[in-house]
């Protein structure tokens, strides 16, 4: 059912294309009935209903209508990021495992104009795959698809920051450029629409892909439609297959049984192997650590892990951290001081170095209780019986215990003090198949050692690709080791997994001003304000250790407010 107010017959429209091509309501609804006023002004009608009745019938006013009611924006090499993921990674892949001579099979889902489908022939070309590759290139809207079999393009379709690696493939003519017949002979153009169930078919050609773009089209769809879409692309896909989708289109998981593969740019999915293939799949490794001054970290065996005796190096420690107005700079405003270094309430991720409260972190070393069954977790389990969460509280308002064993404890400390991380992480609980232990575990982890905690926190993003909390934290622990531009990405991540993520925008917002982004910044914060504002005042803010809805939205503000007054020359 379409809602909000529209004039009589306008509703009836959105709803034929919610019908025809899954479409969900529009979020704007003006923006909506400006767009159905243009198209129905290019087929010279001016009543709504006979419209109805003509776009019903007629492809073309359709299409046309389509047009307008989706963005349709594109150039070539668009998010470049996924173009060199293909390059770098998945090509290589696809090669060894299926040898010099497989026949690549790609698909452009939802061309629109042909950018995206002639971008992926090009790098192909480029990466020797030239007679051994076919691209598909499909879309709802006939009118988009004569522009693309025209291949006539402008300045607008090339100004990618990567779009100059097309452009030896065009031919300048005034102001327009035309594409080779090199690249246009490679690329298969035709109509489809995603929303019915005429594919994968052999006749079609969508089908055993390797490689499919379906990106920015998803945001569009209804959920009942994003299902089966996300069925049908899982289908089309041969074992080991490569779907990319756009930051904005929703998670395919729910749907789908796709192995979700999270980069440093945002989500990719996977068409598992089976049987004796699956061995060929090498998972993405996770962040390697750096020193604080961005130079790598090598872990030896001189001790270079920390023993938790509460040192905090001067570059990570709060109480010397510059402030991005000069002086020593206290925790950052709105953010959480459960891991603060001694005698400081420092924010997550800037001195790590001390004291946890014992619910989440590791036992001082004189209380800790031993274990009463086997593995690394001792008696701290919560009383209730649930297991540790990655956030926030339980229902009954305290949170669940999660302690090591003495045993455990002293068995990560002599880990770390012999520089091997990953046997400190995998001794903490960094890699359990449990999502919420695993960030507790990183947690506890960061008291003995921020670094080892980083190191921990990207293994567990490996394992667990699609927890928003896991990319929150390491964007935290990345921040208190002053590798901003790490800590961004992350941060990005764990939103591009949870928008909602209140404390992510807030966190976002701190990060971006330390690389002096005011701009960003304050619409960080602003969104971060938002989004508590929509909470009861007294509500508690997911992730936010106990923080207040109404506090941490007063907190936004007052720094996108004293962002726009030094801005504007009127800080003191």
């Amino acid at each position: 059912m379409i809602g909000g107010v529209l004039p009589p017959g306008f509703k009836e429209v959105l709803a034929l294309v919610e019908e025809r091509a899954g479409l969900a309501a529009p979020s704007c609804l003006a923006a909506a009935l400006e767009g159905i006023q243009r198209a129905m002004a290019r087929a010279n009608q001016d009543d709504v209903t006979r419209y109805l009745h003509e776009v019903a019938l007629d492809h073309a006013l359709f299409d046309d209508l389509l047009t307008e009611l989706t963005i349709g924006e594109t150039y070539f090499f668009r998010t470049h990021e996924h173009f060199d993921h293909l390059r770098r990674v998945v090509l290589p892949e696809l090669r060894e495992r299926r040898g010099q001579e497989h026949l690549l099979r790609a698909w452009s889902a939802a061309c629109s104009s042909g950018e995206e489908p002639y971008s992926i022939a090009a790098l192909l070309m480029a990466e020797g795959w030239e007679e051994r590759m076919t691209v598909r290139a499909t879309d709802v809207s006939r009118t988009a698809l004569s522009r693309a079999q025209q291949a006539r393009y402008t300045d607008w379709s090339l100004r990618g920051p990567s779009a100059d690696r097309m452009r030896a493939h065009l031919k300048q003519e005034g102001r327009f450029y035309w594409l080779s017949q090199d690249v246009k002979r490679h690329v298969q153009l035709g109509y489809l629409n995603l929303a019915l169930e005429t594919w994968p078919s052999s006749e079609s050609g969508i089908w055993q892909l390797d490689v499919i773009f379906c990106r920015n089209v998803l945001i569009y769809f209804n959920r009942a439609t994003i299902e089966g879409v996300a069925r049908r692309l899982h289908a089309s896909l041969d074992d080991g297959g490569y779907l990319f989708t756009g930051p904005s289109d929703p998670p395919l998981g729910d749907y789908a049984p796709f192995e979700p593969v999270l980069t440093e740019w945002g989500v990719l999915y996977r068409k598992p192997l089976s049987g004796a293939n699956a061995g060929h799949f090498v998972p993405l490794q996770p962040l390697a650590p750096l020193r604080t001054d961005g130079t790598p970290f090598t872990a030896g065996p001189q001790g270079t892990g920390r023993t938790g005796s509460g040192a905090v190096p001067a570059a990570m420690d709060p109480r010397t951290r510059p402030s991005p107005t000069g002086g020593s700079s206290g925790p950052a405003p709105g953010m959480p001081s459960t891991f603060g270094a001694e005698g400081a309430s420092a924010p997550w991720g800037t001195g790590l170095a001390g004291s946890v409260p014992p619910a989440w972190g590791t036992e001082p070393s004189g209380s800790a209780a031993p274990a009463s069954g086997t593995g690394a977790y001792g008696s701290g389990t919560p009383a209730s019986g649930t297991g540790p969460v990655s956030g926030g509280r339980s229902s009954s308002g305290t949170r669940p215990r999660f302690a090591l064993s003495v045993e455990a404890l002293e068995a990560v400390r002599q880990a770390l003090a012999r520089g091997d991380w990953r046997e400190g992480a995998r001794r903490a609980g960094a890699q359990s198949a449990d999502p919420e232990e695993a960030v507790a575990a990183v947690r506890a982890l960061a008291n003995l050692d921020p670094r080892a905690a980083v190191f921990a926190c990207g293994e567990a993003v490996v394992r667990h690709p699609l927890v928003a909390g896991l990319r929150y934290l390491e964007a935290l622990l990345l921040l208190g080791q002053a590798r901003l531009a790490d800590a961004e990405k992350s941060a990005r991540q764990a939103l591009y997994l949870e928008p909602g993520l209140a404390v992510g925008h807030l966190l976002l917002g701190h990060v971006l001003r330390r690389q002096d982004q005011s701009a960003a910044a304050a619409r960080a914060y602003r969104e971060a304000e938002g989004l508590c504002r929509k909470l009861p005042p007294e509500a508690l803010v997911p992730l936010a250790e106990g923080e207040r809805a109404g506090a941490l939205a007063d907190v936004a503000r007052s720094e996108w407010r004293r962002l726009e007054r030094t801005e504007g020359g009127d800080a003191s």
